[in-house]
């Protein structure tokens, strides 16, 4: 049965379009005097952010490490104000890696630690990968350790649609929960139920290194990963040099339905994947090729866009950067149906303006063909790194990732490398009322089974609908003479969802509650 979360009336937005250089609404540091690295963030349905990553601090911000490095998970305002934090984690080192908002409203953390104390139970030995769900309020509800006697680390998790859970990642054991390993480290599958029981584990690879780096639920109920391979037997086929980026789609149950290697003689990493309208993949990855699938290379490493077809195969590919190092770390759905892409950029010169030292947080823009549109530097003079990018309900993205800057963008660093969110607004030109976008209504709000789209003044247009984490989940315009449109939504989980709603060139955005 379906389970009631409360938010706040819905707002309704007149947006014009989002082709313009952001800027900086705000920015915050978090952390102590040591080192914190925050690597994903959410949007919360209770108001404000969620973000994950490690801590060693145990001063300023930070309070109750137990011990080495903890799990971090900070709750935002809308604003970026502190609302609480919370340290988990044992005697030995924990490191977390991405979050999740659940359906009953808390979250869910993975990761990997060392420790077997404090918060920790079960370790199978070495570091294993640690699964956490959290509240509401971040109070700790269940902990899994999962993994074998060598090294398993857990880098992405999913809630699915039955209420459990998908974890991606890296496995190097062959005992214990881990069965099935072909060498080295292979891509790690796991489906955990809705309190972390292993309902089914599956290694992917072959005999040499394999990691897998970001997982989704697709629209079939079955599942893609991606991630890095350096090897050309078992699973693998079709490596185009020594490390490629790999793309392996799974059914429901995780057996193998097909996998594509995608690279060039040199090296390259997939580090993110979406699933786009079409039933395809974009993918956030990094090159040093310009050979084989690669073309476009700037020079050392560029951020890499790829666009693949719902069977994996190639549709376009683009390179960005310039003449250093830059890294394509995460992607996500912008409004217009093009990509946001973050990284890091060492870069001054090609498609980077507005290096502020020696490393910056990169975000790009680029359209659904992958034509670049807009670029944008954030850092100081230090060490600056994007990991995650979040496209927000209020049409902005926040960026997050960690900060050694205390100058340029950046102010209030405690220490070292803190946690580093930035906030930025998309100048949209929020006009006067259009009669005809006032004549839409979107109903009923809450809803159950379906909605209903109408205008009684002129025909629909492009119809989208995101979760709360800015996925896309559906994409399509009605027939052209359509003002009246009713939307099958019973399949959806309860939860918060966005929709956008595209007449007379203009769009209205509006947050419905499924119950």
């Amino acid at each position: 049965m379906k389970k009631v979360i409360s938010i706040g009336v819905a707002v309704v937005l007149q947006i014009d379009n989002f082709g313009q250089t952001p800027a900086i609404e705000w920015q915050q540091c978090y952390g102590g005097s040591w080192d914190e690295t925050a690597y994903a963030t959410v949007e919360s349905i209770h108001s404000g952010y969620v973000a994950a990553g490690w801590t060693n601090s145990n001063n300023g911000m930070v309070s109750g490490n137990h011990g080495l490095m903890d799990f971090w998970v900070v709750k935002l305002s809308v604003t970026g104000a502190l609302e609480w934090q919370k340290c988990f984690g044992g005697s030995n080192s924990e490191m977390a890696f991405d979050i999740v908002q659940t359906a009953d409203g808390g979250y869910a953390v993975v990761g990997n630690t060392y420790s077997n104390d404090g918060d920790v139970s079960g370790n199978k030995g070495f570091r294993d990968v640690w699964v956490v769900k959290l509240d509401d309020v971040g109070i700790l509800q269940w902990q899994k350790c999962l993994g074998g006697s060598n090294d398993d680390t857990g880098f992405s998790i999913r809630q699915t649609w039955d209420g459990g859970y998908i974890v991606a990642g890296y496995t190097s054991s062959y005992d214990g929960d881990v069965s099935g390993n072909h060498g080295q480290r292979d891509f790690w599958v796991i489906k955990l139920d809705d309190m972390g029981n292993l309902i089914w584990q599956k290694c992917l690879g072959g005999s040499n290194n394999d990691q897998a780096k970001s997982i989704i639920q697709t629209s079939d109920s079955g599942y893609v990963v991606t991630g890095y391979t350096t090897s050309y037997d078992g699973d693998v086929n079709g490596n185009n040099g020594y490390i490629d980026a790999w793309v392996v789609k799974l059914d429901a149950a995780g057996n193998l339905q097909w996998q594509k290697c995608l690279g060039g003689t040199a090296d390259d990493y997939a580090s993110a994947i979406i699933q786009t309208p079409d039933g395809g993949f974009a993918v956030a990855a990094h090159t040093y090729s310009n050979d084989g699938n690669v073309s476009g290379n700037h020079g050392s490493a560029d951020v890499w866009a790829l666009k693949l077809t719902a069977t994996g195969s190639l549709q376009w590919q683009m390179c960005f950067g310039g003449s250093s190092h830059d890294i394509g770390n995460d992607i996500a759905f912008a409004p217009d149906s093009g990509f946001v892409l973050s990284g890091v950029t060492q870069s001054g010169d090609g498609d980077v303006y507005g290096n502020h030292g020696y490393q910056d947080m990169w975000v790009i823009k680029i359209t659904s063909s992958g034509t670049l549109q807009w670029q944008k530097c954030l850092g100081g003079s230090g060490n600056d790194n994007a990991s995650s990018i979040l496209y927000t309900f209020d049409e902005g993205y926040l960026v997050t990732g960690l900060t050694a800057s205390n100058d340029g963008d950046v102010s209030g660093n405690h220490g070292f490398t803190d946690f580093w969110i930035v906030k930025l607004h998309v100048p949209v030109g929020v006009n006067a009322p259009d009669p005809r976008l006032e004549a839409t209504n979107i109903y009923p709000n809450p809803a159950h089974d379906e909605l209903i789209i109408e205008n009684t003044s002129c025909e629909i247009g492009l119809v989208e609908l995101y979760n709360v984490f800015g996925q896309l989940l559906l994409g399509f315009c009605p027939e052209k003479t359509s003002s009246y449109y009713r939307l099958n939504i019973s399949s959806l989980p309860t939860g918060i969802y966005q929709l956008k709603v595209w007449i007379a060139g203009r769009a209205i955005a509006q947050k419905i509650i499924v119950l």
